[in-house]
Formats: structure tokens, sequence, C-alpha cells
């Protein structure tokens, strides 16, 4: 490592945006060139430059001068290029199997009847407390707290319900349904 990413890193781990800015210019182009070999794409690649500099910024604290920079800055790079490659091969497969479904299906209503059929299913194979505790708060929109006093229990353990919950039905809806319908009980489940 270069006497200067010693000295920029160790400046950098105490909030200097002077050793960032300094970082930044010396580093980005080859950041930059290095996603858009992989992505071919420039908004993408400018976005990975991005990323990866935000993550350097963020994580500044734990950087330790005395280990090579540019390797470390290499991982993190390689790291935001796998993530954007395993998202567009998501996006792709998200696509290729909503348009299965619209042509296989007689409509949105049929696709939204599916769901919800699975959705139905796999609340049903949930424990009795664990299905109460979800359907409570992901159906009825109760809070965690009153779920918590109407059923006697910690609102950590409605937590810890409502987690393994969305685990098990997620589990569910992929193995009968599809990834698709998988990843959008993971997103409605978010809410």
């Amino acid at each position: 490592m270069s006497n200067d990413d010693y000295f920029y890193v160790k400046c950098l781990a105490s909030d200097d945006e002077k050793a960032f800015v300094a970082l930044y210019g010396k580093y980005h182009r080859k950041v930059y060139f290095s996603a858009l070999r992989f992505i071919r794409s420039e908004e993408t690649a400018k976005d990975i430059t991005q990323t990866v500099f935000m993550k350097i910024w963020e994580y500044r604290r734990r950087l330790n001068p005395d280990n090579n920079f540019a390797a470390y800055l290499n991982t993190v790079c390689r790291n935001a290029i796998f993530d954007e490659l395993k998202r567009e091969a998501l996006d792709d497969e998200m696509r290729n199997e909503l348009q299965y479904t619209t042509d296989e299906a007689a409509g949105e209503d049929d696709f939204r009847e599916k769901y919800y059929q699975l959705l139905e299913e796999a609340i049903a194979t949930l424990p009795s407390q664990r299905r109460t505790v979800f359907e409570a708060c992901k159906l009825k929109k109760q809070s965690y707290d009153l779920v918590a006093r109407l059923n006697g229990i910690s609102r950590s353990t409605v937590q810890d319900h409502i987690v393994k919950a969305n685990k098990t039905i997620r589990e569910y809806i992929q193995a009968k349904g599809s990834a698709f319908l998988a990843i959008l009980f993971y997103v409605i489940s978010q809410q």
C-alpha cells in the first residue's frame, strides 16, 4: 500500500472528508471501469461506483490503515458487481415468471386468486398461536403491542412469531407456487 493510502485511510477513520475525496479521486475511475467491464451499462457502472464509495464512507472507522486499501476496495467493488448481477438475474427471472404467469392465467384475477389461495394454505399450516398472531398483525393490521396484550405474551414473542410465520409462508409459497409469488409475499409482508 502506498504511503498516501496509509495516510488517507488513517485520516478517513477520523471522519476526514478531504481524505475521502482524495481516495475517491485516486480510485473512482478504476472502480467505474471494473464495473463497466462486467455490467456493460454506463449508468449502472456509475451507480456501482457510488455504492462502493458510500460503503467505504459508511465503514470508514473499521478500515485498518495497515491493510492494503486497493485490495479492500477491489473486494468491495467485486461484491457490488456480484450484487448487481444477482439483482439483474432476479429481475429477468421475475419478468419471465410474470410473463409466464400472465400468459397461463386467464388474467390478473386468476393470478391474484392463486396468490391468496397459496397464502391461505400457508397460513393454515402455522401453529395455532403463531397463526393467531400473524393474522392479527398482518391481516387485521393490529400493533405488536396490542397483540401481545391480547394474547398474554411479550412483544418480542410477537415479533418472533411474525418472523417465523413469514419464513414459513414464504417457503410454502415458493414450494407450491413460484419464486415470483414468494418474492411478492416478501415485499407485501415488509409493509
